[in-house]
């Protein structure tokens, strides 16, 4: 086993080392899918626990001798993105378990991070449109800083509103990120999955665009194009999935 913790959080590597025996069993279930996220109390630190689910056999071998698992980049990518500037869950440890020599399954330790999802206000019927204008502005700031993603939706964007009722914002699930400079269009295409809701998307884009000096129109169009093959692409997955009993990821 591969444990790796922070050294300003060190009081916490007993509770951290057990959790591959433990997590199963303890610990407040936040969320269940490919992955599972549990929150914990320890020491009267509020801690998130994400497990990433176990690859398949091909994927074992890519993570034990070719690229950086899950786990390992989601906690070295919180420090990347506080040092651009960019509000993330501070990263607390990651494990790697490994069996027969190759990796197995890993798991990444943040602080517990309260801030609500903007799909909270933003996936109503009347969404908010000062918050929409902020998280316009702070995907502007975000592309202009050489960050994409890997998983840019509403629901991995939190917010708060600070002293003076500014939104601010934090990432989370961050371990698909790409650091780089990008184009206009891996910039759009990292937009297309923020939402699903057509109004909300478009009003965001055009606001976005027009920060970056784009012709709103046509970005507005590129990105529903490319959340349209997206759908459709789900949509070919999931019938797949259907007629041979898989279940859905």
């Amino acid at each position: 086993m591969k444990l790796i913790v922070h050294p300003d959080y060190r009081r916490y590597s007993d509770f951290i080392r057990q959790l591959p025996a433990t997590f199963d069993q303890s610990g407040e279930l936040l969320y269940q899918g490919r992955n599972v996220v549990k929150r914990y109390r320890v020491d009267g630190q509020s801690l998130v626990v994400k497990k990433y689910k176990h690859p398949n056999f091909f994927q074992r071998i890519i993570y034990t001798y070719f690229k950086s698992t899950k786990t390992e980049r989601a906690y070295k990518f919180a420090a990347l993105l506080r040092d651009k500037g960019i509000e993330s869950p501070h990263e607390v440890a990651y494990i790697e378990t490994r069996r027969h020599g190759l990796f197995t399954t890993g798991f990444f330790v943040s602080l517990n991070c309260d801030y609500p999802p903007t799909s909270i206000l933003l996936s109503v019927p009347h969404f908010d449109h000062p918050l929409a204008d902020a998280l316009a502005g702070f995907l502007v700031e975000l592309h202009e800083k050489g960050v994409l993603h890997g998983d840019l939706n509403l629901t991995n964007i939190l917010y708060h509103a600070d002293a003076d009722g500014r939104y601010r914002f934090a990432l989370i699930d961050t371990n698909r990120s790409i650091f780089k400079r990008p184009t206009p269009d891996e910039c759009l295409d990292n937009l297309k999955r923020l939402t699903h809701k057509r109004e909300v998307l478009v009003y965001i884009i055009s606001l976005y665009a027009r920060r970056r000096g784009w012709d709103a129109d046509e970005c507005v169009h590129k990105v529903i194009r490319q959340l349209e093959r997206f759908e459709e692409h789900r949509r070919i997955k999931r019938r797949f999935q259907d007629f041979f009993g898989i279940r859905h990821a």
